[in-house]
């Protein structure tokens, strides 16, 4: 009885936070739904999760991927966009709701990862800037090690420096 209860919590907190893997979405939505009223209004405003940095989230009704980057989520605008950053759908996690995270907008159509022919730092290009990423950052947010293109210094000088990735 009492680890029954225990995995009812556990499952309402995933549910509030929205963050449920595909075997425990079944129990986590019978509890969610009785919680549903009280998250209503946070959900509408959405709430930031620096923890689920790096991320990549799909809502269970939904066709949309996103990335959640300073604990907002990022819309993933296309698959043009997804396959110039990740190698695979591996790392997508299946949630409830992505509308409880605060939303960050959608990073820029073709955002890619650079580095110039003569630094080996690689950055993220979205939205007008360049955010460098360390190789832990890599790692922890999926990136392709294969995706990063190389372009001269003068391109990656021309952007404005956001906060790094890491």
């Amino acid at each position: 009885m009492k680890k029954q209860s225990l995995t009812s919590r556990t499952a309402v907190v995933l549910a509030a936070l929205g963050v449920i893997t595909v075997g425990a979405a079944t129990q986590a939505q019978a509890a969610s739904e009785h919680t549903a009223t009280a998250n209503t209004t946070a959900s509408a405003q959405g709430e930031l999760f620096p923890e689920l940095n790096g991320r990549r989230i799909k809502a269970a009704n939904s066709d949309e991927i996103y990335l959640v980057l300073d604990g907002q989520r990022h819309l993933i605008p296309s698959s043009v966009t997804y396959d110039a950053l990740f190698s695979g759908t591996d790392g997508i996690r299946l949630v409830l709701t992505a509308n409880n995270i605060s939303d960050g907008g959608a990073l820029t159509a073709y955002a890619y990862l650079a580095r110039s022919t003569t630094d080996p730092t690689v950055y993220l290009i979205s939205n007008g800037y360049k955010r460098e990423i360390t190789s832990a950052a890599m790692d922890t947010y999926g990136f392709d090690w294969q995706k990063v293109r190389t372009t001269y210094p003068e391109v990656l000088a021309a952007l404005p420096t956001a906060t790094p990735l890491n």
